[in-house]
């Protein structure tokens, strides 16, 4: 009797932590020039590679911010990348 009142709903245990996990994420942000590295994809990938393939590539640097988190690429040497990247993809480079 006593533990079907101590029992918790799944649902709520989860909805719980999901926000606690939310609430101390900090979106990333980077400024205009900063180098990034860039996730590599899986259609540019190296065929064979296996599990010692690199996963990102670059470094990049950013010359364009929108505002839905999407980032416009420049590899070092000018030349710009043909679509904007997702802050999800990107990570910042340390020199």
């Amino acid at each position: 009797m006593l533990a079907s009142r101590t029992k918790v709903s799944p649902s709520l245990c989860g909805k719980t932590s999901f926000t606690h996990c939310n609430r101390k994420a900090r979106p990333r942000v980077f400024r205009i020039g900063t180098l990034v590295l860039r996730k590599v994809l899986e259609n540019t990938v190296e065929k064979g590679a296996g599990k010692f393939q690199v996963n990102l590539e670059g470094p990049y640097i950013v010359t364009k911010a929108s505002e839905s988190e999407a980032y416009h690429l420049q590899k070092l040497n000018g030349i710009l990348l043909l679509r904007p990247w997702n802050v999800s993809n990107l990570k910042q480079y340390y020199q």
